[in-house]
């Protein structure tokens, strides 16, 4: 069996099922349900090519034709929704069992601000007491370079998760590797604190009341520290700014004097 960790993905989105014939492709997305992972395919796929407890992803328009009729009774539905939909469109929502929605405004079809799109979902769901978990789709075009991925995913996601809208992320960017995508949802998600999977180090600027070579003595507590997911270190080069700035973390490394450092153990 598939073994998780603080830094497995929850859910992994589809767009393909292996073919009916495929066993062992089968076989092996039947295991990471077996173990809670949760396996989104469109639709069309699930019609077509029919998987056992997966979440089927159904658009606004395919939900109101009456997409959960031609799914067995109990299916987890995974609604995409734009955010820029008329409160009429919104109201199939109120009378369908949703497992989560996917809020997803394509950059192609952005009328309207990603970020207000979002916001305007988020008041529709709270005046109609709909509790449904959220999570932010972004889905980049070709060639986006890495650094604007990073931009935008904190821009477009990360300024409405600090606000508490959302529950979780899905970046999607067809030249980009599945570790970088992985590494940026869980750095975004735990600057967000929403949830933590490396140790969280808190460090000065470094400027000349500094006691030690900061950059040097950080990457060395860096390697040997950066297996405790959970723990917040902090790193200051002297004892006049250090204290305060280093208040939330649970170890502290601050520069006491001349050739001293100072070790602190719990929250200042």
């Amino acid at each position: 069996m598939p073994f998780k960790d603080l830094a497995t993905v929850d859910s992994i989105p589809l767009r393909e099922l292996p073919p009916v014939d495929d066993k062992d492709s089968r076989l092996a997305l039947k295991r990471l349900v077996d173990i809670s992972m949760g396996v989104i395919t469109p639709l069309s796929e699930q019609l077509t090519k029919p998987l056992t407890n997966v979440m089927v992803l159904v658009t606004l328009k395919e939900l109101s034709g009456g997409a959960q009729k031609l799914l067995p009774e109990g299916t987890r539905l995974v609604v995409s929704v734009r955010g820029d939909e008329s409160k009429d469109e919104l109201e199939i929502l109120k009378s369908t069992d949703v497992t989560m929605i996917l809020h997803h405004l394509p950059y192609t079809e952005e009328k309207i601000g990603r970020v207000h799109a979002a916001r305007r979902l988020f008041e529709y769901l709270s005046q109609n007491s709909l509790n449904f978990p959220v999570i932010h789709h972004i889905h980049f075009p070709n060639d986006t370079h890495r650094d604007d991925l990073v931009i935008g995913a904190g821009a477009n996601a990360g300024a409405l998760l600090v606000d508490g809208l959302g529950d979780g992320i899905l970046l999607e960017a067809p030249d980009q590797d599945f570790d970088f995508l992985r590494n940026t949802s869980f750095n975004l998600l735990q600057g967000c604190r929403m949830r933590n999977t490396k140790t969280e180090y808190v460090s000065c600027p470094s400027c000349g009341r500094t006691l030690f070579d900061l950059q040097e003595i950080s990457a060395q507590i860096r390697e040997k520290t950066s297996h405790l997911p959970g723990v917040s270190i902090a790193i200051m080069g002297c004892i006049v700014n250090g204290p305060g700035e280093m208040a939330d973390a649970d170890f502290g490394y601050v520069g006491g004097a001349p050739g001293k450092i100072d070790l602190y153990d719990g929250k200042t």
